[in-house]
């Protein structure tokens, strides 16, 4: 009777080899002596186990005596018993060709026998030389996947880092922020604060997530790996082809790259001036920033809008005489006036009456936007604007505010110049309608259009609603 081969239990985890001098650590697994020693060679500190990652203060070590002694029974057995798989058991002959419909090793006797004589055999040498390349070919192939998988836990890292730093600007804007305000608004800090808690620690789990994905995918191939590595060092061939097919299914492993996990924080939290505005009417000399007051500029507006004598408000009159104005500030084919006031740092606040207009369009533009003839209102040519255009496709303007069931009465308007975000809000509840993110030159003005009169239907005025 053939003894059981004990390599598998006697192999050292690190090293893959049969023990040498052999120890125990506290948690009971086993090492070479020399392979424990250089692992925990380089790692300050607390250290843990290659096998189970027990962390142990102390770096306790015991000679495995009875192991020890059967690992040296072992290899006097090995070297004096012969390997018996490279033996066919029915006929004790060597083991001199491979059948590959049954992906194992046979003798000439088995070659020649009836369960053989249809199937594809061809010499144990061909054979090892033909897995030998897919293996060589399947490494390959895994370690294009495990680059993938250590780029993708880059990425999870970087992006934990940054929201971590996301989150801590945040965390200092709102205690900086609370610290302008009197004693009886320490607990609306306090629950803001929890709230960004509550929000970043939900981003940060679904982030941990994915990373710990990437991370098991990680030692997956690296197990993988490990086998193919060890088996390609094997020299003989019925030892390397033993099951070579299970070997080979395990080498197609792929990287499945975890979703993206959003790490936008939601404007409640994030947006300006909505965590603001609810705690500034009840303390609004003390929030930055205050809503500004602004005026309208007649030599800006277009001939067929008129403009109130408090420079507040402007509406569109169909009944005035239009002639293409020359003025080099005046816009002489859009329905458009700029405000008086412009802005070149900080932030501001302004609000914006809409009653009951079914058409308007809202917003800021840089000083050097063309004002002469047909306009296209997008980022790229200087505007920054949302429009409530129904039915009015072909203008390149935000329709997320069209979208709505209830159409605004009252708009809100944030620019933070140096932050580069342009914010609009319903302005009766604060809630977010749209955001503009873009980098910021030059002089930027309030820009207001009231469009057309269809029909009777859009006939009050756009007003500036004071500070």
């Amino acid at each position: 009777m053939a003894s059981p081969d004990l390599t598998q239990e006697l192999t050292c985890p690190i090293c893959l080899e049969i023990f040498t001098h052999p120890v125990s650590l506290e948690c009971g697994h086993h090492f070479c002596s020399s392979c424990i020693s250089q692992s925990w060679q380089k790692v300050p500190g607390d250290v843990s186990c290659p096998q189970c990652r027990q962390v142990f203060t102390q770096r306790n070590v015991r000679p495995a005596r009875t192991l020890s002694n059967v690992v040296e029974k072992f290899r006097e057995v090995k070297v004096t018993q012969p390997q018996e798989e490279f033996y066919c058991q029915e006929h004790e002959e060597k083991l001199k060709l491979f059948c590959e419909d049954e992906h194992k090793a046979i003798c000439v006797v088995c070659g020649m026998s009836r369960a053989h004589k249809t199937h594809s055999v061809i010499p144990i040498k061909v054979a090892a030389q033909i897995y030998k390349n897919k293996l060589e070919t399947s490494l390959e192939t895994l370690q294009k996947q495990m680059d993938l998988s250590l780029h993708s836990k880059r990425e999870r890292e970087d992006g934990i880092f940054h929201m971590k730093a996301e989150v801590d600007r945040l965390r200092n804007e709102i205690n900086s922020d609370f610290e302008k305000m009197h004693k009886f608004l320490f607990e609306k800090e306090e629950l803001m604060k929890a709230e960004l808690e509550r929000k970043s620690n939900k981003i940060f789990e679904e982030m941990e997530k994915n990373l710990t994905k990437t991370m098991e995918e990680i030692s997956s191939l690296e197990a993988a790996i490990r086998d193919l590595k060890s088996r390609l060092e094997v020299q003989e061939a019925p030892e390397f082809l033993k099951d070579i097919q299970d070997l080979l299914m395990r080498s197609q492993m792929e990287f499945h790259k975890p979703g993206t996990v959003s790490t936008q924080l939601p404007v409640a939290i994030a947006g300006e001036p909505f965590k603001y505005i609810k705690v500034w009417r009840e303390m609004r000399a003390v929030i930055s920033p205050v809503p500004a007051t602004l005026t309208l500029d007649r030599q800006t507006a277009h001939d067929e809008l008129i403009i109130s004598k408090d420079l507040t408000s402007v509406r569109y009159d169909d009944k005035l005489f239009f002639t293409p104005s020359n003025e080099p500030k005046r816009f002489d084919n859009c329905l458009y006036v700029l405000s008086s006031q412009s802005f070149t740092s900080g932030r501001h606040y302004w609000e914006v009456g809409l009653g009951n207009k079914t058409a308007w369009i809202v917003g800021v533009c840089r000083e050097s936007v063309n004002r002469k003839g047909n306009i296209t209102q997008s980022p790229e040519n200087g505007f920054w604007v949302i429009a409530w255009l129904s039915g009015w496709k072909s203008m390149k303007i935000p329709y997320a505010i069209s979208q709505l069931k209830v159409k605004p009465w009252k708009l809100g308007i944030y620019l933070d110049y140096e932050g580069g975000q342009v914010s609009f809000y319903d302005a009766k509840d604060m809630s977010h309608l749209y955001t503009f993110t873009d980098t910021f030159t030059g002089k930027l003005y309030p820009i207001f259009s009231p469009c057309v009169n269809i029909f009777g239907n859009n006939s009050e005025p756009l007003t500036l609603l004071s500070g």
